[in-house]
């Protein structure tokens, strides 16, 4: 999995010190992960209801945990 951030360029002259620029732009990636971890929970919480409606559904949503611990992964996010 990769994961890529659209951050926004600091306004030229606006930082002087290298520091608090690195600073600055490591806030401005923590808050574009807040975003897209808040959608990508929403996202999880959905296909969750959506494999409820399902057929079966829970054995496809026990089939989907055992195939995320297999992975090394937590499954039950919510």
């Amino acid at each position: 999995m990769r994961i890529v951030l659209d951050v926004p360029d600091l306004p030229p002259g606006r930082v002087t010190s290298h520091a608090a620029a690195h600073y600055v732009h490591a806030v401005l990636k923590l808050q574009v992960l807040r975003r897209e971890l808040a959608d990508v929970v929403m996202e999880v919480a959905q296909c969750k209801k959506e494999i409820a409606k399902r057929n079966q559904g829970a054995a496809l949503l026990s089939d989907a945990q055992t195939l995320l611990k297999e992975l090394g992964f937590e499954p039950d996010v919510q």
